[in-house]
């Protein structure tokens, strides 16, 4: 019987006394098929991304579908409704670094680890919709993680290729830096095939990246045979990066990027810069390989060590 539901699955932290709720959307096909899992408001303030999965949620009809869907309308409640960027306001931690969670808990490991129970776990494929925060300028493009496993990792890549982004970014599920500890990258160890969408940033809520991910997730279901059709590429081919660079900060200071999102940048040449307080030049981040720019530090001031950006390499 095709139906669409929405639960709130309680969270308790007994460590801090507290009760919260993750509310997922949950969607019946016609007929069966396989089980989509898509994740939103991971991170509070990745505004665009999320109104891209509540559009898709909203667009749902079981009566048009061949399997299951569970939408994570927002992952982490608190952190949304209180405007925290990264992290959870209660336990101070962020939510994708601790997947997939601990029963017993603080608060934000207690949501990863009910909605790895509740919805990963029922899940054939996971798309995990993230973008840029206040401080992070971001354009469009998707993040894969191999596990070292050949069939699961074509599967995880041909997945994201199907979805309609410009760019495809291969990280190691198993790596320190969007690795361990990150939604997507624990869903491919446990064997399902999972990506990242990167979509918009500041704070911007902004239609172009909105329809974005509200496409591509169609193109999940297309691609995966929820729903009839076949899925919409990207105006030219999704081109495959072959790794990222992240760059950070030796200095604290005022931050001038020299670069903006989308260019393509040469080996050895500035990414952005690091002044004193006076306008003295403090440091010059240089980057080791020539790339495509995904992800711009928008911020006034910066930490010492802290994320600069990132370039993806093809």
């Amino acid at each position: 019987m095709p139906s669409k539901t929405f639960v709130k699955f309680p969270v308790i932290d007994k460590h801090n006394n507290f009760e919260t709720f993750v509310p997922v959307g949950i969607v019946e096909g016609q007929n069966p098929g396989p089980t989509l899992a898509v994740i939103g408001a991971v991170h509070a303030t990745e505004y665009a991304a999320h109104d891209g999965v509540a559009r898709f949620w909203e667009s749902l009809d079981p009566t048009e579908l061949s399997g299951k869907v569970y939408v994570v309308l927002a992952a982490d409640v608190m952190a949304l409704c209180s405007h925290t960027q990264y992290t959870n306001p209660i336990d101070g931690k962020n939510l994708n670094r601790v997947w997939p969670g601990k029963a017993d808990g603080t608060l934000t490991e207690v949501i990863a680890y009910t909605i790895t129970q509740e919805v990963i776990s029922q899940a054939d494929y996971v798309i995990d919709s993230h973008g840029g925060e206040f401080d992070e300028a971001i354009d469009l493009f998707i993040i894969t993680h191999k596990a070292g496993q050949p069939d699961l990792d074509q599967k995880t890549l041909d997945f994201a290729l199907a979805l309609g982004f410009p760019f495809v970014e291969v990280t190691d599920a198993y790596g320190t830096v969007l690795g361990s500890g990150t939604g997507a990258a624990e869903a491919v160890k446990s064997g399902r095939p999972a990506v990242t969408l990167e979509a918009g940033g500041r704070g911007l809520r902004e239609e172009r990246h909105i329809s974005a991910v509200y496409n591509s997730l169609q193109n999940a279901l297309k691609f995966l045979g929820i729903k009839p059709g076949q899925p919409v590429p990207w105006a030219g081919q999704s081109i495959k990066l072959n790794h990222g660079v992240i760059l950070k900060t030796t200095q604290l200071g005022l931050y001038q990027p020299a670069v903006t999102v989308g260019d393509w940048i040469e080996k050895d040449a500035v990414f952005a810069r690091v002044l004193d307080f006076d306008g003295r030049l403090l440091e010059e981040i240089r980057v080791p390989e020539a790339g495509v720019v995904l992800d711009v530090i928008s911020a006034r001031g910066i930490k010492a060590n802290a994320f600069a950006g990132k370039i993806g390499v093809v």
